[in-house]
This record gives C-alpha cells, structure tokens and sequence, in this order.
C-alpha cells in the first residue's frame, strides 16, 4: 500500500489546490443528499461554510492518505474537530484504526486551521465522482517504464535528470492514453481526443493559414465569387469570404485617402495613376464587377464605397484637393 507516500502536494504549503468538475459534482451531490434526509427535521445538515471545509478536505484527500484509501473512503462532515468518513467496507473499516494517528498528523500539516483531533469512521456509499477523482490521479509508475537510451554526456546529473524527465513523460503518455487521449498527428506535442488525432491548435492553425490563402487569393482577383475562391480553398464560409472582402476594402479605401492627400500636395501622374487603380481594386471589392466594368467618367455617388472619389479624381496639377 502506497499511503501516505510523499508528493509534492503533501509538501505545498496551506494544500491548496484547484478545485476540479469532478468534485464541485461531488459537493453537490452530497448537498442534494442532506437536503432530502433533513426535510422531515426541517433544517439544513450542510451549510456553505461546511461544504467550502468539505471541498478542502475531499480535494487534498488522496494526497493525505494514498490513492488506495482514497478509493475506499470519504470525509463527509467535520464537527468541532471531529472528521467523519463514509468508508465503503468493513476490511477497510480496519484498515483505518491502525492509520488514524497518522491520517491526523497529516491533516493537521495541510489544514491546521481545522485543528482535527479525532477520525471517525462510517460504513457509507464513495461517490462517483469521488471516484473518478481519484481514478484520474492514478498515474502509471514512472520508475517503472524501461530507461531510454541517452547520449553520454559529461555531466553525469544532467544525463540522469534527463533520463528521468523521458520516463517520466512516456508513462505520462501512457497514462493519458488509458485515458483515450494522443498525441496530435501533426504537431506531435499537444494530446487530443479527436476522431482525427489533430489537436485544437493545429486544427486553429490550419484554419488561420487556409484564411490567409484565400485573402492573398481574393487580394490578387477581388472580383472573385465565394464558389470560384472555394475551388482553391474549400471550406471558406460566406461569412468569413465577406470579412476578408470588407478588411481589404477598408485597407483600399485607406490608402486611396492617402495617395489623394499625396497628389493635393504634389501632383504627379504616376500617384494619380495608382490612385486610379486602387479605385478599381475597390470597387471590384465593393460591388464584385470586373476591371472593365468601372467607368470614372460616369461614377454615381451611391455606387462607390467612398463619396469623395469626384473630388480625388478632380484633383490637377497645381490645385489643391476639393
């Protein structure tokens, strides 16, 4: 039996730990449990002060007394001093009259505020989610997976650390294997439980690089349709086909405003001329015509993304912006 085997939980100091979905479960399960037995007494069994102690108690529990007796029992109640347990049969029931000194001494390392003097223990159900608490901190050996062949170094500590840190991540992956975890395919550093064994991050990642494909696509052909783009990047929804459309439209009409702001100061043919192209990028952008469809000499104000456009193209030598 591995109880009381020191970790570094048992060492952090005040036992602290996150409290896991498992076992806010439990708490309430147990909350749920005094409110029916209590409603022919008409009074509360548990309050919030007790199920916040509770919650303490339970969560450090396995780093007290080992995950064997984890498995087999459960703190429900703490009454000045005195901490109750359901323990789940009568061999364990024995099992705890020898370890109950210890199981004090330990308590009152983590939580000397609770100040425990007495353990108490009753036949009772572990529930569920206790158990699978517990299940889920029960992690393979790693003195026990097979040494890794390593390069010789030197440093004789930095080779045996290094040694150690390899078994100890095999039988971590070993471990959240029997969990129904892997590695991720590609990037062979995260664990996914995907049907495809690709992580979160990658699976962001190649989203992130198919949108900037069909931008730079777009960007180079902006009278393309969402079904022509599609033939090159599948997967592009209207939604983000219409954002990569307006965030360059937004950046077309920018730097139109600038090069206009550039010609009112000095004009030159050559900024004008870019000036002009731009304007054609935008309204292809805009309104999805093609190059050859955008008439300047015939623009109608409600048909162009920006309404200063006749006062930019108006712009001549010598004369200041309208």
């Amino acid at each position: 039996m591995e109880t009381f085997k020191q970790t570094a939980a048992n060492r952090r100091v005040g036992g602290t730990k996150p409290a896991s979905f498992s076992l806010v479960k439990a708490l309430s399960g147990m909350r749920e449990a005094t409110f029916r037995a209590s409603e022919n007494r008409q009074r509360f069994v548990l309050t919030a002060k007790e199920l916040v102690t509770l919650g303490k108690l339970i969560n450090a529990w396995k780093d007290v007394v080992g995950l064997q007796l984890a498995a087999k029992t459960c703190p429900t109640r703490l009454i000045k001093g005195r901490l109750y347990l359901a323990v789940a049969d009568s061999q364990w029931m024995q099992t705890l009259v020898f370890l109950k000194a210890r199981i004090i001494e330990k308590l009152n390392e983590l939580f000397p505020e609770m100040k425990i003097g007495e353990v108490v223990g009753k036949p009772g159900v572990i529930p569920p989610e206790v158990e699978k608490m517990v299940k889920e901190a029960t992690w393979p050996d790693w003195q026990s997976e097979d040494e890794v062949p390593m390069a010789e170094l030197k440093d004789q500590e930095l080779s045996e650390q290094m040694r150690r840190c390899q078994q100890k991540l095999n039988a971590r992956l070993k471990g959240l294997e029997e969990r129904g975890y892997k590695l991720c395919v590609l990037c062979r550093a995260a664990v996914t439980r995907s049907k495809n064994g690709v992580c979160a991050m990658c699976v962001y990642k190649t989203r992130e690089d198919n949108l900037l494909k069909a931008r730079v696509l777009i960007s180079e052909m902006p009278w393309l349709t969402l079904e022509e783009v599609c033939e090159f990047e599948s997967g592009l929804t209207i939604v983000e086909f219409e954002a990569i459309r307006a965030e360059l439209l937004d950046e077309s009409l920018n730097l139109i405003q600038e090069l206009a702001a550039d010609l009112s100061l000095n004009y030159d043919e050559e900024t004008a001329a870019r000036m002009r192209k731009e304007m054609v990028r935008s309204m292809m952008l805009f309104s999805g015509c093609m190059p050859d469809e955008v008439d300047f000499e015939h623009l109608n104000t409600q048909e162009v993304p920006d309404e200063r456009w006749h006062a930019y193209l108006a712009i001549k030598p010598g004369e200041p912006e309208c």
